[in-house]
């Protein structure tokens, strides 16, 4: 059996080495990984050192056999006389001459980049040569790989595509990438990429790329062009890619990237291949080019996403003096709403009911599970803190992506003071999040929602209306939507009127300060609402437990 502690790929079924085609293993083997071409900068571009991944591991294909011993990895620069120069560089690694040695230390696998290498002075741009490794170990069948080691390299630069404003659905958009060769060798392929959010589908499908979909609805393209592109060369796509806004758009953006590879690279085998004539790359000339192979293209729209409150019902312990509310929102659409720098796009800004303070919070991981953390404690119009228990107002942070009929739903455990009136009611108002751009919501009314007791008169409300009873929830990702406003949400724990996690409806709490109060309802245009200027969102923890 493999002993506990060892890196190796034993019990899994894997690939079988060639040694063992045609009969059963009788023993564990090696396999390295390493990278096919290893390019270095030349004199001119610096002569940095390269620290390249090279690695190795062990399998036995679920056959169980005990583990190797006196694992050892030789590394052999000797081909690179004239070219590049080695040393070694993990503890494990010991360098005499151009060979490079690594012992394993009993994790049986590495080591973290064992060695460096370095183009010589006098080494060309273009000049090539081959490093080996080889692995061995007592007790397991070895293996042996090689890199192609080359000075200089192709280096690609992207060129700049306008933004696009006032698009409307169904409107197409060109995107007529081009790239520019600033190294100082050739390319021999060139792999471009684009992904984006919620709103844009590609409908350009030549057969040399691939395009995937995500749970979420973003989208990707991946397309390998073989031109070949010279040192100073400029080139853009033959024939643009285009991609159609559709009713999900709100603010999409694109990014895009060119990266030069190696013929031999693999291809990535992801997504469906086009069916349309390929692209290639054409000769241009001039242009805006970005300073690197990345960049990014923003797409507004006149589309909008309408958010709604959802109100609470605070359902009191037996003794009334903790209990559990559930609050939170909606996305009813049409359009999808999200930020790419993951900053909440709002806030669920709640105000507890007089004689209401809060204890802990919890951010449900359903119906959505992007979250950007826990609740934060309300100071000022222009700060926020951690999670404190002790507060009445409190400032919830919505996902970075939220799909249209999707919600989210976040638990408080509440301290109810002795005196505190059952009819008095609290707020779920949403404001803007510090993400900084509109969501067009057309609708303030119902922006804002009740927080009530339990058995007062007018229950609980969803944007804006009385719905009497329990608060509505937001959907999951299999369309339910409905949520319980009751304590299901803050389960109680061991009751008490402590303020630390794990008591009342108990989950783990931060810490701060709190002040001001909630004012009227407003349609989140991005105007008004809570600038903050400092706050944490650690990650959300489940009620009950630290």
């Amino acid at each position: 059996m493999a002993a506990a502690g060892a890196v190796i790929v034993l019990g899994t079924a894997v690939g079988v080495p060639t040694a063992y085609a045609d009969d059963e293993p009788t023993q564990p083997w090696a396999e390295i990984q390493a990278p096919r071409q290893i390019d270095l900068p030349s004199a001119a571009d610096g002569q940095e050192a390269v620290a390249p991944s090279v690695s190795y591991s062990f399998a036995d294909g679920g056959a169980e056999f005990p583990l190797p011993k006196n694992a050892k990895l030789v590394i052999d620069a000797s081909g690179l006389e004239g070219i590049a120069t080695i040393k070694a560089k993990n503890e494990q690694c010991t360098a005499s001459g151009a060979v490079v040695t690594c012992l394993d230390n009993g994790n049986l696998h590495g080591p973290w980049e064992p060695f460096t290498l370095t183009a010589d002075a006098d080494a060309k741009p273009g000049a090539s040569g081959t490093i080996s490794y080889e692995v061995t170990a007592d007790g397991a069948t070895g293996d042996k790989d090689s890199s192609k080691v080359v000075v200089g390299s192709p280096r690609l630069v992207v060129g700049k595509l306008p933004d696009r404003s006032g698009l409307k659905t169904g409107d197409t958009v060109d995107l007529p990438l081009a790239v520019r060769n600033t190294g100082n060798l050739r390319t021999e392929r060139v792999d471009i990429r684009l992904r984006s959010v919620p709103g844009v589908e590609f409908t350009t499908k030549p057969k040399n790329c691939r395009f995937a979909y995500e749970w979420d609805e973003s989208a990707s393209v991946y397309c390998a062009i073989d031109t070949p592109l010279e040192p100073g060369q400029s080139a853009k796509l033959s024939t643009p890619l285009t991609a159609k806004i559709t009713k999900a758009a709100l603010a999409p953006w694109i990014d895009y990237e060119a990266e030069a590879v190696p013929a031999s690279s693999d291809e990535d085998p992801n997504g469906t291949p086009g069916t349309g004539s390929p692209i290639g790359l054409t000769a241009a000339s001039g242009g805006d080019f970005e300073t690197g192979g990345k960049s990014s293209l923003s797409l507004l729209t006149d589309n909008h996403a309408d958010f709604r409150a959802v109100g609470g019902t605070i359902e009191p312990t037996a003794d009334g003096t903790t209990g559990g509310l559930r609050f939170g929102l909606t996305n009813a659409g049409p359009a999808a709403a999200y930020r790419k720098d993951g900053k909440p796009l709002l806030y669920a800004d709640i105000t507890l009911p007089k004689g209401v303070t809060g204890l802990s919070n919890h951010i449900d991981e359903e119906p959505d599970q992007d979250t950007t953390g826990e609740c934060l404690t309300y100071v000022s119009p222009t700060e926020t803190k951690k999670f404190e228990p002790g507060h009445s107002r409190y400032l919830c942070p919505e996902a970075s992506t939220e799909l249209p009929g999707e919600g989210q739903m976040y638990g408080l455990g509440v301290k109810i003071a002795k005196d505190a009136d059952k009819n008095a009611t609290g707020t779920v108002k949403l404001v803007p999040g510090p993400a900084g751009f509109s969501t067009n919501d057309p609708d303030s009314g119902n922006d804002t929602a009740k927080i009530t007791f339990k058995g007062a008169s007018g229950g609980s409300s969803t944007g804006g209306e009385s719905t009497g009873g329990e608060s509505t929830g937001g959907s999951d990702h299999n369309g339910s939507g409905s949520g319980s406003g009751s304590q299901d949400g803050a389960t109680s724990g061991s009751g008490g009127d402590s303020g630390s996690g794990g008591s009342g409806d108990g989950a783990t709490s931060g810490g701060s300060h709190d002040s001001g109060s909630t004012g009227g309802s407003m349609a989140l245009t991005g105007a008004g609402g809570i600038t903050l200027m400092a706050g944490g969102a650690a990650a959300a923890l489940a009620l009950g437990g630290a």
